[in-house]
Protein backbone atom coordinates (compact mmCIF):
# COMPACT_ATOMS: atom_id res chain seq x y z
CA UNK A 1 0.00 0.00 0.00
CA UNK A 2 2.81 2.46 0.79
CA UNK A 3 4.28 1.92 -2.71
CA UNK A 4 0.98 3.03 -4.22
CA UNK A 5 1.09 6.39 -2.42
CA UNK A 6 4.80 6.89 -3.08
CA UNK A 7 4.33 6.16 -6.78
CA UNK A 8 1.54 8.72 -7.02
CA UNK A 9 3.20 11.55 -5.10
CA UNK A 10 5.54 12.49 -7.96
CA UNK A 11 2.76 13.10 -10.54
CA UNK A 12 0.81 15.12 -7.97
CA UNK A 13 3.90 17.15 -7.09
CA UNK A 14 4.71 17.75 -10.75
CA UNK A 15 1.13 18.81 -11.44
CA UNK A 16 1.15 21.29 -8.57
CA UNK A 17 4.60 22.55 -9.63
CA UNK A 18 3.56 23.19 -13.24
CA UNK A 19 0.33 24.90 -12.20
CA UNK A 20 2.40 27.17 -9.92
CA UNK A 21 4.84 27.96 -12.73
CA UNK A 22 2.03 28.71 -15.17
CA UNK A 23 0.26 30.89 -12.63
CA UNK A 24 3.43 32.87 -12.04
CA UNK A 25 4.02 33.21 -15.79
CA UNK A 26 0.48 34.52 -16.25
CA UNK A 27 0.73 36.97 -13.39
CA UNK A 28 -1.18 40.19 -13.84
CA UNK A 29 1.84 41.92 -12.30
CA UNK A 30 3.39 42.00 -15.77
CA UNK A 31 2.09 43.47 -19.03
CA UNK A 32 2.34 40.04 -20.67
CA UNK A 33 0.39 38.47 -17.81
CA UNK A 34 -2.40 41.02 -18.16
CA UNK A 35 -2.80 40.31 -21.88
CA UNK A 36 -2.74 36.55 -21.35
CA UNK A 37 -5.10 36.78 -18.38
CA UNK A 38 -7.56 38.94 -20.29
CA UNK A 39 -7.66 36.68 -23.35
CA UNK A 40 -8.04 33.61 -21.15
CA UNK A 41 -10.85 35.27 -19.17
CA UNK A 42 -12.72 36.11 -22.38
CA UNK A 43 -12.24 32.58 -23.74
CA UNK A 44 -13.67 31.13 -20.51
CA UNK A 45 -16.61 33.58 -20.33
CA UNK A 46 -15.31 35.21 -17.14
CA UNK A 47 -16.68 38.61 -18.15
CA UNK A 48 -16.24 40.43 -14.82
CA UNK A 49 -12.63 39.28 -14.63
CA UNK A 50 -12.03 40.47 -18.22
CA UNK A 51 -13.52 43.89 -17.45
CA UNK A 52 -11.17 44.15 -14.47
CA UNK A 53 -8.20 44.36 -16.84
CA UNK A 54 -9.38 47.81 -18.01
CA UNK A 55 -9.03 51.14 -16.20
CA UNK A 56 -11.87 51.75 -13.77
CA UNK A 57 -13.36 54.61 -15.84
CA UNK A 58 -13.54 52.44 -18.98
CA UNK A 59 -16.23 50.20 -17.50
CA UNK A 60 -18.48 53.19 -16.88
CA UNK A 61 -20.62 54.01 -19.89
CA UNK A 62 -23.95 55.64 -20.52
CA UNK A 63 -26.09 52.50 -20.30
CA UNK A 64 -23.75 50.49 -18.05
CA UNK A 65 -23.63 47.55 -20.44
CA UNK A 66 -21.56 48.36 -23.51
CA UNK A 67 -18.34 47.06 -21.97
CA UNK A 68 -20.06 43.84 -20.86
CA UNK A 69 -21.59 43.35 -24.33
CA UNK A 70 -18.16 43.84 -25.94
CA UNK A 71 -16.67 41.13 -23.72
CA UNK A 72 -19.59 38.77 -24.38
CA UNK A 73 -19.10 39.33 -28.11
CA UNK A 74 -15.43 38.43 -27.64
CA UNK A 75 -16.42 35.18 -25.93
CA UNK A 76 -18.77 34.29 -28.82
CA UNK A 77 -16.03 35.13 -31.33
CA UNK A 78 -13.61 32.74 -29.58
CA UNK A 79 -16.27 30.01 -29.42
CA UNK A 80 -16.98 30.41 -33.15
CA UNK A 81 -13.32 29.39 -33.68
CA UNK A 82 -13.66 26.24 -31.58
CA UNK A 83 -12.31 27.81 -28.38
CA UNK A 84 -8.88 28.99 -27.30
CA UNK A 85 -5.91 26.71 -27.91
CA UNK A 86 -3.02 28.89 -26.70
CA UNK A 87 -1.78 32.43 -26.15
CA UNK A 88 1.86 33.43 -26.59
CA UNK A 89 2.83 36.93 -25.46
CA UNK A 90 5.99 38.97 -25.81
CA UNK A 91 6.88 42.37 -24.44
CA UNK A 92 7.59 44.93 -27.18
CA UNK A 93 8.47 47.83 -24.87
CA UNK A 94 8.01 49.01 -21.31
CA UNK A 95 8.77 52.68 -20.56
CA UNK A 96 7.43 55.18 -18.05
CA UNK A 97 4.52 53.04 -16.85
CA UNK A 98 3.39 52.21 -20.39
CA UNK A 99 3.98 49.00 -22.30
CA UNK A 100 3.13 47.26 -25.57
CA UNK A 101 2.64 43.50 -25.76
CA UNK A 102 2.35 41.33 -28.86
CA UNK A 103 0.08 38.31 -28.62
CA UNK A 104 -0.26 35.30 -30.87
CA UNK A 105 -3.67 33.78 -30.19
CA UNK A 106 -4.26 30.26 -31.51
CA UNK A 107 -7.73 28.78 -31.74
CA UNK A 108 -8.76 25.14 -31.74
CA UNK A 109 -9.98 25.37 -35.34
CA UNK A 110 -6.40 26.14 -36.46
CA UNK A 111 -6.82 29.90 -36.96
CA UNK A 112 -4.27 32.31 -35.49
CA UNK A 113 -4.71 35.98 -34.62
CA UNK A 114 -1.85 38.39 -33.94
CA UNK A 115 -2.46 41.60 -32.03
CA UNK A 116 -0.53 44.28 -30.18
CA UNK A 117 -1.95 45.71 -26.97
CA UNK A 118 -1.13 49.00 -25.22
CA UNK A 119 -1.09 48.98 -21.42
CA UNK A 120 -0.48 51.53 -18.70
CA UNK A 121 -0.26 51.45 -14.93
CA UNK A 122 -3.25 52.51 -12.85
CA UNK A 123 -2.62 52.64 -9.11
CA UNK A 124 0.42 50.40 -9.59
CA UNK A 125 -1.39 47.74 -11.63
CA UNK A 126 -1.13 47.08 -15.35
CA UNK A 127 -4.37 47.79 -17.23
CA UNK A 128 -5.24 48.17 -20.90
CA UNK A 129 -4.54 51.73 -21.98
CA UNK A 130 -7.79 53.68 -22.17
CA UNK A 131 -6.69 55.37 -25.40
CA UNK A 132 -5.96 52.04 -27.10
CA UNK A 133 -3.14 51.45 -29.53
Amino acid sequence: MSHFFAAHRLPVFLGVFFVSVLTAACSSDTPEGVVKGYITAIANNRIDEAIGYFPSETGKDQDGGAMRRDQETGYSWVQDRGGLDSVLTSLVDNKNDTAHVKAEIKFKNGETENATFALSKESGKWKFASSGN
